[in-house]
């Protein structure tokens, strides 16, 4: 019989009102049930009172062990059936613990232990530690009725059963303490939680408002880590966030303090600060500890950190407006690359909320069909004809227009949202490529569709791209997915038997933005590259800047020695394009043979052809 229905049956029978143990005073029927399968764990009755009123006519039946009383309800609140509850000799002395949240009136919580309550349990409540505490008092309760019943009668073993008891009563105490550690401290590495770091940073800035100083906020956030949990497992990435904190702990001072607010965010509380110099030499520190590898499982591990600085009184002046401004300074150095440290300035809150507000309009964006894709011609130089086309993607945002990918791209891919949209991408272009067909355009036409290290990462991106190739009709041949080196890079051997998988069905692979990652070609002969396309950014001057012809030139002639073709982006000009017919570049891309077009022009865009390559 589940918890639930155990309730039940004992609310319609006041039979077992006898056999309760526990009383449970809630309005909120959701969470009855909640505590109460939380509570019927401990094998014990549970009685269920949906206010205050109920539970004074419950106790007049009965005795209870201990009382869970939420502090807010209608009509009677805890308070106020706690003050009718002591006013019973029967329960003058029961346990009262208060159900409440962690914003409760500080007056409402003095008033609750003047009558005596024994604890406060904070809402979101821990289970495991809703349990420790009952039970203390469930077992409390046990001891003391055998104490009544026996008492008189072995009065010779008084003073033996009383040392026992205190023994007990010592031990519930250190089982009380240790509870309380865990519900202020964090489990992996024993710092301080968001709870407790946020006290202690209360008791700094009221002893600074009287004695004067200055107090700084570090919020540090790891750059990358989910990669480490991603490849290596959860319990590597917990064994470097303990490594890490060992060495947090070597960068501050005895009078400072430490907190881990979960995942990979550390803060530390920097006391009476003599000058607001004197913070940056600890934040340096900061980044510096992370220098020096980690060994995790017997691997090396490079780790770094992002760091955002607030200062009291000048950022804020209470806790809750200093930690958000450090944790925005923290964001800011994230979005500069990370390993550095800012402070804050009142431009980097607006800054944040113009962020929050595009990662809103991007979520509504993707949800409300606002997203679409442009496609730009390829072209083959040995026969100047089409050979196929990139797909780019816009949002075509209400009341702007069109923006560019550079805007957006990356934020896509800091909030997760890359992977739907990379995947809308690929289904869009595969259906796309079908209804070309059906005009009438060459079915050997190509598709190129971006594929970003999220989907990478996600180990779906195999199934995906077959069951979109199958459900759109699409030739696999015609399929060209392009790749940056650093995706291919971050785990070498993972990357190589995904393209294996793909490649074996027809699908063809482009390295996307050659020469600013590894640019390594002996790397990439480890995997089946059929296209490496050189970024823009050597193109641009390949006519007038020597260097850049030089590295252009090599990488085509070392791309054709290891049967991987090359495509060169960005060309603008007739010199770029002459530079690269001579040099034997395969493909060409860029303004000067067609800007992204919408995929209804693409088929009269074919039928006409730029004239510069006829």
């Amino acid at each position: 019989m589940d918890v639930a229905c155990r309730v039940k049956e004992m609310q319609a029978d006041p039979a077992q009102l006898g056999k309760a143990r526990i009383l449970l005073v809630d309005d909120d029927g959701r969470k009855r049930v909640a505590l109460a399968a939380a509570l019927g764990m401990l094998g014990e009755s549970v009685t269920i009172a949906g206010s205050g009123e109920e539970a004074l006519r419950i106790l007049l039946k009965e005795v209870f062990a201990v009382i869970l009383l939420d502090v807010k309800m209608p009509r009677m609140d805890g308070i106020e059936t706690a003050q009718l509850i002591r006013g019973r000799d029967s329960c003058k002395h029961t346990p009262i613990i208060f159900v409440s949240a962690y914003d409760q009136d500080e007056c409402d919580m003095l008033r609750g232990y003047a009558l005596g309550a024994v604890d406060f349990i904070f809402t979101p409540i821990v289970p495991e530690v809703l349990r420790a505490k009952v039970a203390v008092f469930l077992d409390l309760y046990e001891k003391t009725q055998t104490i009544k019943r026996y008492g008189q009668q072995l009065e010779s073993l008084v003073e033996q059963r009383t040392a026992d008891f205190k023994a007990e009563i010592a031990e519930h105490l250190r089982t009380q303490d240790r509870l309380r550690h865990l519900a202020h401290h964090d489990v992996l590495t024993g710092l301080p939680n968001r709870l407790l770091f946020t006290e202690k940073l209360q008791q700094a800035l009221d002893n600074s408002r009287r004695h004067g100083g200055i107090v700084a906020i570090i919020f540090l956030d790891l750059d990358r880590f989910k990669v480490v949990n991603d490849t290596m497992g959860r319990q590597a990435g917990d064994a470097l966030l303990k490594a890490m904190s060992i060495r947090l702990r070597s960068c501050v001072r005895p009078g400072d303090s430490i907190g881990r607010f979960g995942g990979d965010e550390f803060a530390i509380l920097l006391n009476d600060v003599a000058s607001t110099d004197d913070v940056a030499p600890v934040a340096l520190n900061v980044l510096s500890a992370l220098q020096p590898p980690f060994v995790i499982d017997g691997r090396m591990l490079f780790s770094t950190g992002s760091v955002g600085i607030s200062l009291y009184p000048e950022d804020g002046e209470d806790a809750d407006t200093l930690l958000k401004h450090a944790d925005i300074a923290m964001y800011r150095a994230k979005e500069q690359s990370g390993n550095s440290f800012r402070f804050y300035q009142a431009a980097m809150h607006a800054h944040a909320l113009q962020r929050l507000e595009l990662e809103t309009e991007l979520r509504l964006g993707f949800e409300r069909n606002q997203f679409l894709l442009h496609y730009q011609p390829q072209y083959d130089l040995r026969n100047g004809r089409i050979a196929g086309v990139e797909a780019l993607i816009r949002w075509d945002k209400p009341g702007v227009g069109m923006v560019p990918p550079l805007n957006f791209i990356s934020i896509l891919e800091e909030i997760g949202l890359i992977v739907p949209v990379g995947e809308w991408a690929l289904r869009t272009a595969c259906e796309q490529h079908r209804a070309w067909c059906a005009e009438g355009l060459p079915k050997a036409l190509r598709v190129a569709v971006n594929v970003s290290g999220r989907q990478f990462d996600s180990g779906h991106l195999a199934e995906t791209v077959l069951q979109t190739v199958q459900r759109s009709g699409i030739r696999a041949e015609c399929l060209e997915l392009e790749i940056t080196e650093s995706t291919l890079m971050k785990n070498a051997g993972l990357a190589a038997d995904q393209l294996r998988g793909m490649t074996a069905t027809g699908v063809r692979f482009a390295i996307d933005d050659f020469g600013t990652g590894y640019s390594s070609l002996n790397h990439l002969k480890k995997f089946p590259i059929d296209l490496l396309k050189i970024d823009q950014t050597f193109v641009r001057d390949v006519a007038i800047d020597m260097d850049d012809a030089a590295m252009v030139s090599a990488i085509i002639t070392m791309a054709h020695a290891l049967g991987i073709e090359v495509l060169a982006e960005g060309v603008e000009t007739l010199e770029q394009l002459d530079f690269l017919r001579a040099r034997h570049c395969d493909y060409v891309q860029g303004n000067l043979m067609g800007r992204p077009i919408p995929g209804d022009q693409i088929k009269a865009f074919c039928e006409k052809g730029p004239l510069l390559l006829q």
